[in-house]
């Protein structure tokens, strides 16, 4: 009986596979149904999640600079209109506090608007006028200076310690000096030549005074035109970024202009000081360089330190360049965040990287613009992420 019964493995044997239950052959039939049902195995399958989303993200802002680019191209075709357009929309935010405040006093704002308007444009005129008088004037002065200082140095190279040669010294000096006052009227003819292949420096500034006008008079209605222009769902959206990118415009140009003015002002003082010429000019000049954030404001202190070397020396330069860096920081500084608050904040490093990108993109007018669209567009996006409600006021 035992040994009849005795099963293989009792003998030494290995032990026989058992029958597989009724569960494992259930889970064994769904693998191999699910198998059946993706089919064969996709080169998609091999790509990880990390690159696929990489992917996607690379398409989508491919995609976004193409339409940028395209943007920028139509922009560029009609450049006129472009750069008096956004003249017209600074000057008008510029201007715009002041129509509010005459309103306040019950003026209508039609009356108000067109009051504010001939006053800010006329104010603009008397300073370009003055300023490119001023400058003209001392223009003979300027040049023979200029031409004193070139022989001085020409003789500080030849005869100094670096004894260059009499030749390459007036590469550097006297021949560079001829040649700019020879071809003076070639250089200016040149700048005209540019401006009038855009339809004329005239017809923009008669579209650009126009377009400041027209929006001054607006009480809103063409903001809300655009604004319709929207889907339904998104209206209160563009509303919302529209109101903070008004109020940031404004702040902007309010700061820009209170500061050069500061800046202009308190340099007068320390250029009358130190005996420059040209002091009110300079003034100006250091006022429309303040309009372009960083950059502007090293090109017009470059230029009285130059000024400062011609007429009076290497001391009385490095003054100059002393005072213009402590007088910008320390108003900057204190002033800035009291004009500004929060209405522009930006990293100095993003205004650098802006500026410099504006200039090589679109020359002194990217610059100039750069810098607001920025936080414009920045101010803008944080306004529909905090979900703030567009303000009541009028714009």
């Amino acid at each position: 009986m035992t040994t009849r019964w005795a099963t293989p493995w009792a003998r030494g044997d290995e032990e026989p596979s058992r029958p597989a239950e009724p569960a494992d052959m259930g889970e064994q039939l769904s693998r191999g149904s699910t198998a059946a049902d993706e089919g064969p195995k996709r080169p998609i399958d091999d790509v990880s999640f990390g690159v696929q989303v990489a992917a996607w993200w690379s398409i989508c802002v491919l995609l976004i600079l193409a339409a940028i680019t395209a943007l920028g191209a139509l922009l560029s075709h009609v450049y006129l209109v472009t750069v008096t357009i956004t003249i017209a929309v600074m000057l008008c935010a510029l201007l715009e506090p002041a129509v509010r405040i005459l309103r306040g006093f019950g003026l209508p704002r039609p009356l108000a608007a067109l009051l504010v308007f001939v006053l800010g444009i006329a104010a603009i005129a008397f300073l370009t006028w003055y300023a490119l008088s001023q400058i003209a004037a001392a223009k003979d002065v300027l040049i023979t200076q200029v031409q004193d200082a070139a022989d001085t140095i020409r003789h500080w190279l030849v005869h100094g310690p670096l004894h260059v040669a009499p030749a390459q010294a007036d590469k550097y000096t006297t021949n560079l000096g001829d040649t700019l006052a020879q071809n003076q009227g070639n250089i200016l003819s040149g700048v005209a030549s540019q401006a009038s292949g855009a339809l004329g420096i005239l017809s923009g500034a008669v579209l650009c005074l126009f377009a400041t006008l027209f929006m001054l008079l607006d009480n809103g209605s063409m903001w809300r035109w655009v604004v319709r222009l929207a889907p339904v769902h998104s209206r209160a959206h563009v509303a919302t970024a529209g109101a903070a990118a008004w109020r940031t415009l404004t702040a902007y140009m309010r700061s820009l202009v209170l500061l050069g003015g500061i800046n202009a002002l308190a340099m007068v003082p320390a250029m009358w000081i130190a005996g420059l010429p040209l002091v009110a000019p300079l003034a100006v000049l250091i006022f429309l360089g303040s309009l372009v954030p960083l950059i502007g404001v090293i090109v017009a202190g470059v230029i009285v330190c130059l000024i400062a070397l011609v007429t009076k020396g290497v001391a009385t330069a490095i003054v100059m360049a002393v005072v213009l860096v402590l007088i910008v920081q320390l108003f900057g500084n204190l002033l800035n965040p009291i004009i500004l608050g929060k209405a522009v904040d930006l990293h100095p490093l993003a205004i650098l990287v802006t500026v410099t990108a504006g200039t090589l993109l679109a020359g002194a007018f990217g610059a100039f613009v750069g810098v607001p669209l920025v936080a414009v567009l920045n101010n803008g996006v944080k306004a529909i992420r905090n979900g703030r409600s567009p303000d009541s006021q009028e714009v």
